[in-house]
């Protein structure tokens, strides 16, 4: 099992970095997750996914520890949220790279439990690769995992916010922060055609209390442990393929094939 960063003396953590290829920095939310999920379900599965990872890595990967906060604004409405401001995210995300960049490992896979973190997730990777010549892999989840999410859904629709698909991986990577009873399904707004998850088209902020009122989207009543271990352990698959190949220096052209199978 692979030892957490902070978990380690100094001396110890040197010899990591050593062996080390790439570090692995778990990113999440403190948010509303309607009734059934505690607010700190994103970082919660964030962090499990990403331990996963770093165990089936071994001494390639330096797992980091989590940063809890993400960009939940539009979540605001619900008690208990915390947020940051974007560039005070990428602030935070280039200041951990450049400090793995300064101990010799200048590639970096950010293993996130929150959609409202991508946007700011992709402008700290491209700016990471042109001012400290590092590498920034973005890992989410719902993104690596889409296609077995769409079979999973049979045409349900592919929500992602304390749904049968969140609350399924909570039940597998974190069962202590789900709450019973379950929530019945709760169907997207009409009132906003094309801009509404799961299918939006058009781009324009929406706040999650515009959307529902219980802070859930989906049906969570459908979650099962079985289908959130299928696909935590579909994303860890994946992502150990990918980070095989991102740890080579001949990165891209090293990232195995299989991990598009």
């Amino acid at each position: 099992m692979s030892i957490p960063l902070a978990d380690r003396t100094t001396v110890e953590a040197a010899e990591a970095i050593e062996r080390a290829a790439l570090a692995i920095l778990p990113l999440g939310a403190i948010e509303q997750h309607g009734p059934h999920l505690a607010l700190r379900t994103d970082i919660s599965i964030a962090t499990a996914l990403a331990s996963r990872v770093a165990d089936a890595l071994g001494d390639t990967a330096l797992l980091l520890p989590p940063m809890p906060y993400g960009l939940s604004e539009h979540h605001t409405a619900f008690a208990g949220t915390v947020t940051l401001r974007p560039e005070t995210l990428i602030r935070l995300i280039l200041d951990v790279v450049e400090s793995m960049a300064a101990q010799g490992i200048d590639r970096v896979i950010i293993v996130n439990g929150h959609g409202g973190n991508m946007d700011a997730i992709r402008l700290a990777a491209r700016q990471s690769r042109r001012d400290l010549g590092s590498r920034v892999a973005h890992v989410m989840w719902a993104q690596v995992a889409g296609d077995a999410i769409a079979e999973e859904m049979a045409g349900r629709g592919m929500h992602n916010h304390a749904c049968e698909i969140e609350t399924s991986l909570a039940m597998e990577l974190c069962p202590e922060i789900v709450h019973e009873p379950l929530p019945g399904a709760w169907l997207e707004p009409e009132f906003a055609p094309h801009a509404a998850p799961p299918t939006a088209r058009i781009d324009v902020p929406l706040w999650f209390d515009e959307l529902t009122p219980t802070g859930a989207l989906g049906d969570p009543s459908r979650a099962t442990p079985e289908r959130g271990r299928r696909l935590a352990d579909l994303v860890v698959e994946r992502t150990v393929a990918f980070a095989r190949g991102f740890a080579a220096p001949s990165f891209p052209l090293a990232a195995p094939p299989e991990f598009d199978a």
